[in-house]
Order: C-alpha cells, then structure tokens, then sequence
C-alpha cells in the first residue's frame, strides 16, 4: 500500500517521500510486488463524526477543492486480486473514487442521508493546524497541509479508471460508502 500522490513530481511532503522510499526499498528487494496507489480514502470523513453528531457541522480545510476519494473497500479488493491471482505483479495501481467531490458535496449528502440540516465550517490553515496537531505531530501535521494545499489546486481531482480494470465493475460513490456508515453519523 502506497499513495497516489508518489506519481507527481510536485508532491514532496514527508508522508510522500515516506511512501516514495518505501517503494523503492520494495522494488529493490527482489521480491514480487504490486503497488496500491490510492487517493484519500473515503473513510477519513469519519474524523467528522462526532461534530457531526453533537454539533450538526463539519469543519474542514478547504472545503471546495475536489478529491477522487476511493472507498476503502474497493482497495482491499484490488489487494485480494493481486494477491490471489496472477497478472498483478510488478504493477502500480492507482485507485481512486469514480467521482472528484468536495467537502462541501460530501456534507450534503451525509445531511441528505441523514435528513437533517448539516453545516459546512471553513477551517482556515492555522485552524486545521491546531486541530490536527491534537492527534499527529508537527511534521505530519505540516505534510497533511502541504498535501491539502496540491488538493485545493485540483492535484486531488483526477479519476482514474484502474479499478474498473482490475475488478470489473466501477468503483463506488462517496454516497454509496456513506450510506453504508451512516450509523457513524448518526450515532444510532
């Protein structure tokens, strides 16, 4: 499992060069490998779910730059593929959702599935710094910045269509996968 911000030259953040060192460790060990390269995962919006429950708001950096998000359940079946049939190795696979939506779009639609009114707050950077640092020391929390800023200039957007390929269906929506974790939302 890698990321698919190792592919552009422009991203250099630390949690890439992270991913980029530990993919050429993996290519030079001469063992078999298959990469999964995936956008952000669909599941990170659970970060918004207590504020969600107890505030009706989302607060997030922002909030109008799209993402491909990918479902993680859609990666583990690429991983289930290239590990139990052959054809995958020496690949890199980038995995991302069949849609770029925004924080803004995603919001809608958990207030959508959950019927009630949910609100979008801007976090500024010094915002989201503050915020994140109660979870991620400061050099991740500096790359997490980093990477949202090359989303907010639409470097997050692109949709590829590998999972199709390899799995032989589309990958799923955003509102598919919240539909799925809407108790999270909820709290019921």
């Amino acid at each position: 499992m890698s990321a698919a911000a190792v592919a552009p030259p422009a991203a250099h953040d630390l949690i890439t060069r992270w991913q980029r060192e530990s993919e050429q460790l993996l290519r030079s060990s001469g063992l078999a490998w298959t990469l999964l390269r995936p956008r952000s995962f669909m599941s990170n919006s659970l970060a918004w779910a207590a504020d969600i429950r107890t505030e009706g708001v989302v607060r997030d950096l922002y909030g109008e730059s799209p993402n491909a998000c990918v479902d993680p359940g859609d990666i583990a079946e690429v991983a289930v593929r290239a590990l139990t049939r052959p054809g995958h190795a020496g690949r890199a696979y980038l995995l991302t959702g069949p849609e770029a939506v925004t924080a803004v779009e995603r919001t809608a639609q958990l207030s959508s599935l959950l019927g009630r009114p949910l609100r979008f707050e801007e976090l500024g950077p010094d915002q989201a710094r503050s915020r994140w640092s109660r979870r991620h020391p400061p050099a991740v929390v500096e790359a997490l910045l980093q990477s949202a800023l090359r989303q907010r200039r639409g470097a997050k957007a692109q949709v590829d269509e590998t999972f199709a390929g390899v799995v032989g269906r589309s990958a799923r929506t955003f509102g598919q996968w919240a539909a799925d974790h809407v108790t999270s939302f909820s709290g019921r």
